[in-house]
């Protein structure tokens, strides 16, 4: 028996890049970025490591 891992895609935010430019990059709501990352707008900031799932 094998089992497949599922994997997704994550995004390190880098400098000049906003919630609304990640999620047009990737056609991704914003709403369930944060939601998918449990954070808030305000912690969506240069170097932080996202969850990509669409």
């Amino acid at each position: 028996m094998s089992i497949n891992k599922i994997s997704f895609p994550y995004h390190q935010i880098k400098k000049g890049e906003n919630l609304k430019t990640i999620s047009e990059k990737y056609q991704i709501e914003s709403t369930k970025i944060l939601l998918d990352n449990n954070l808030s707008p305000k912690q969506i900031k240069e170097g932080v490591f996202i969850l990509l799932k669409k």
